[in-house]
């Protein structure tokens, strides 16, 4: 498949997961939520993984390989979680989008790939349209806090250290079998840090009682876009590109968020929107430019 399709497909599935998850959240709780969504693409990518290969990816071989799951999505999201518990979700995102600029730089350092000042300027252009994109939201940052941010940011450090531990992995790795190896580690360590968590504090407890059958299917579909297809293109994808500029469509991220939530919610984006929008898709079709010359 081509390397920008599948660029664009996991920034496709991870925005508009994130719109179907902010409406799943009306009536599911949020660990009993990312509890069924890991669980639902574990089950995908499992069922998968049996058509393809007539084997389940549950050796210990498997499990070390899928160890870059503790970061993400178990670390990154719960951490994330409960910093979006203390902070606001335009606070959030716009430290979430932080990652692109990360990558870059931590690439550069850990991966040795190149770092110029035409990425650093195309980074900078992504992450202005990213705080466009997020204008609307600001009326609620007074209720922010510094804790409730430094969790976020911690988060979105994890996430970078997924792609980096996951950039080396690739080149000798299957993408399916490594986003199911990675995908069950995370669930694994996710149940286990939300049960000793529920043990101190019942607002963690995950609970399915009360679940009408349409967020039921809201949960696994969303689980199955957001973490089963989203992670297995992006793993795909960073066969062929570097991560940093694996890191561009991320920023896109923002822009199919804020698009579904307009088809499905029903939102009118500002002016300030489209323009960052705009600013988002500029920096990513540069960013491959570059790469391509």
């Amino acid at each position: 498949m081509n390397r920008i399709l599948l660029a664009l497909g996991y920034a496709f599935c991870w925005g508009v997961g994130v719109t179907l998850t902010k409406v799943a959240l009306s009536e599911i709780s949020a660990t009993t939520l990312l509890i069924l969504q890991l669980l639902s693409s574990v089950v995908f990518l499992l069922f998968i993984c049996y058509g393809h290969d007539r084997q389940l990816p549950f050796s210990w071989r498997h499990l070390q390989q899928g160890m870059a799951g503790i970061f993400e999505p178990a670390l990154a999201y719960m951490v994330g979680i409960f910093g979006l518990r203390m902070t606001t979700a335009s606070n959030a995102t716009l430290i979430g989008s932080s990652e692109v600029i990360l990558t870059i730089v931590f690439a550069a350092l850990f991966l040795g790939e190149t770092l110029t000042r035409r990425k650093l300027l195309l980074s900078g252009i992504s992450f202005l349209g990213v705080v466009l994109l997020m204008l609307q939201d600001a009326e609620g940052t007074r209720h922010a806090s510094l804790l409730g941010d430094l969790l976020v940011l911690l988060g979105t450090v994890f996430a970078v250290l997924y792609v980096l531990f996951s950039k080396r992995q690739i080149e000798t790795a299957h993408p399916l079998r490594l986003t199911a190896s990675q995908q069950l580690v995370g669930l694994i360590v996710t149940v286990l840090c939300f049960g000793l968590l529920s043990s101190f504090n019942p607002t963690y407890e995950v609970s399915v009682a009360g679940i009408s059958p349409s967020f039921w299917l809201l949960a696994i579909g969303s689980g199955i876009m957001q973490y089963g297809l989203g992670f297995l293109l992006y793993l795909t994808a960073l066969r062929s590109i570097p991560a940093s500029q694996a890191a561009f469509f991320v920023a896109l991220i923002p822009v199919f968020g804020v698009a579904s939530a307009v088809v499905i919610i029903g939102e009118q984006p500002s002016l300030f929107q489209w323009l960052g929008g705009v600013l988002v898709v500029f920096s990513s079709y540069w960013a491959n430019q570059l790469e391509s010359a």
